[in-house]
């Protein structure tokens, strides 16, 4: 598949937002220029990832710009 290609759509859903998750979209598509079903099938894919990996007991955490691990505490 070419970069321009998208993927078929598997499946439609409509969904009302609440106002913190407009903002919170509208923020990486004005830094990515990625429209909004792209953020949302990403951002689905990575609470997928997350959720999975905190379930079989790893952890999340970030490195900071002076290469310390930071824990992350993410709630879901």
């Amino acid at each position: 598949m070419s970069s321009t290609e998208r993927p078929a759509v598997a499946d439609r859903v409509n969904v009302a937002l609440i106002a913190e998750a407009v903002e919170a979209l509208g923020k990486p598509q004005d830094r990515t220029g990625l429209k909004k079903v792209d953020l949302v099938n990403r951002a689905l894919l990575i609470y997928e990832f997350v959720d999975s990996e905190l379930r079989a007991g790893n952890q999340a955490v970030l490195c900071d710009p002076e290469g310390r691990d930071q824990p992350v505490k993410i709630l879901l």
